[in-house]
């Protein structure tokens, strides 16, 4: 039943009003009506249970009041909050775009993970305070280091080598150009010409020496057709 409402007419005794008994009568029916009601039992709840990443805001209930959590800005987080609203700003990470030598480039949300990890002979370390990565490569990391391109020394040595192996070594000799056979066996005297016809020429102590000291092999004899006679078997 609705609650009944009490008519006082427009100006007091103007008799527009209801009479004592009909307004004492709307007075038990509205308390009848209260007393009908059962009394109100206020519960509430966070709609999501707390996890380590979700937080509820509501805090108790004390009697008549209800009590929530405050909002506290952490790092890199302020507030902003207008009649109907609170917003939550970030001035930390967004994004990060990543860009490689070769392949697509990636973007990472403030969500998402960046892993560095080392292939081959490069090796990634945290340094000790968490916020350095240190990325080293070195040949002496590799087990089978190869070249995809011309190696240049840019005038630096190369030491401690134990076998030089190659199709086509390019390189002085304790600065003797070893194509130059003439530097290697004595030095150049010039064209010697031993007869008058030229057939001899001489450049270097070698061919002199050879010249001026034939071998002797000694002297080829005809076959000749011998039997061996090895007795019977």
């Amino acid at each position: 039943m609705p609650i009944s409402t009490i008519n006082i007419g427009t100006i007091a005794n103007d008799g527009t009003g209801d009479d004592l008994r009909e307004a004492f009568i709307k007075v038990n029916n509205n308390f009848a009506e209260l007393a009908a009601q059962t009394p109100e039992a206020t519960t509430v709840i966070n709609r999501l249970a707390d996890t380590a990443s979700r937080k509820g805001l509501f805090f108790t209930k004390n009697v008549n009041e209800l009590q929530f959590k405050v909002l506290e800005a952490g790092t890199n987080v302020s507030f902003s909050s207008s009649n109907d609203k609170i917003t939550i700003n970030s001035s930390g990470v967004v994004s990060i775009l990543v860009f490689g030598d070769a392949g697509p480039n990636i973007t990472i949300g403030s969500t998402g993970v960046l892993e560095l990890f080392g292939t081959g002979g490069t090796e990634t370390t945290v340094l000790a305070n968490g916020t350095t990565v240190q990325i080293e490569s070195l040949l002496s990391n590799e087990s089978t280091p190869t070249l995809s391109a011309t190696l240049t020394a840019a005038g630096n040595d190369i030491v401690g080598v134990d076998v030089l192996q190659g199709q086509n070594v390019q390189s002085l000799i304790y600065g003797i150009d070893v194509r130059d056979r003439n530097s290697l066996i004595g030095f150049d005297m010039g064209e010697i010409t031993l007869d008058p016809a030229g057939n001899e020429t001489i450049q270097n102590l070698l061919d002199y020496f050879f010249y001026q000291n034939p071998i002797d092999m000694g002297t080829f004899l005809a076959a000749n057709n011998d039997n061996l006679d090895q007795g019977a078997i």
